[in-house]
């Protein structure tokens, strides 16, 4: 168990979750295909890096006080080293990337550098939820950077439909996590909000396009993991099942090993 929490504090589900939902949204746009292995590598480590380095900013506030902020501090120097191996991997994966997907991600790479900015700054203090929405259009981003460079026939209104659902699920789980780890923060509005956009989105993909439903299970499979956490455990303590949802994708893909 004490194994499975340290991941979960290294957010190494976190990477798993963005690899597996890059994975499966490929095999929707570009049916038969996965993501080359370079690409889904530069993913993780790229995720992988950020959210730790995310961490080692976030975790400077002395207001925190979490299992999660107490692991940070007493393994500061380690994880700063595992921070510099991502950084030498993840340039050595990316040196050998078409150059397409280089410049894009350095595109990519900017925004997150401009995210640290305003996070060191006390911006995302400032603006409430801000900091989530900015996670969450980032992550986007980068999960469906390789379909959008990739799929030139698929309807823009669907493509733009399906980031809009991801990026709603995503934020769901920012936006619960935060108002669960701040009891006094008020946010229940824009929580219910998302939840509602979520799910008449959902359903208006699954009734007017051509996607089956068990292509869009794996999102609604995610959604009402965080409905349960919200409405029924009511507790942080659950962070780590929030971050296990987003490996929904295995659903679709054992089905389709099972049913060949």
């Amino acid at each position: 168990m004490r194994f499975f929490k340290t991941l979960h504090f290294l957010s190494v589900d976190v990477v798993l979750g963005a690899c597996l939902f890059q994975c499966f949204l490929t095999t929707i746009f570009l049916p038969g295909q996965f993501p080359p292995f370079s690409v889904t590598f530069a993913l993780a480590f790229a995720v992988w890096t950020i959210y730790l380095v995310d961490r080692l900013i976030d975790n400077q506030k002395p207001i925190l006080n979490s299992a999660l902020h107490d692991f940070h501090l007493r393994h500061a120097f380690k994880i700063k080293c595992l921070i510099l191996t991502n950084i030498l991997i993840l340039g050595f994966i990316v040196a050998n990337l078409p150059k397409y997907l280089i410049i894009n991600g350095l595109l990519i790479g900017f925004l997150i550098l401009v995210y640290w900015a305003l996070l060191i700054y006390g911006f995302f203090d400032r603006v409430k939820f801000s900091k989530e929405i900015s996670t969450a259009i980032i992550y986007s981003t980068g999960i469906f950077l390789y379909v959008f460079l990739n799929d030139w026939e698929a309807p823009f209104v669907l493509l733009a439909c399906m980031v809009f659902l991801f990026f709603l699920l995503v934020l769901q789980n920012l936006v619960l996590f935060t108002l669960l780890s701040h009891s006094g923060l008020k946010g229940e509005w824009m929580l219910k909000g998302i939840e509602g956009m979520f799910f008449c989105l959902w359903l208006a993909i699954l009734f007017f396009t051509q996607l089956s439903t068990f292509l869009l299970l794996p999102f609604l499979i995610t959604f009402v993991i965080h409905l349960w956490i919200h409405y029924i455990s009511k507790s942080k303590q659950w962070a780590w099942l929030g971050e296990i949802a987003f490996f929904s994708p295995l659903f679709y893909y054992l089905y389709a090993i099972i049913s060949t």
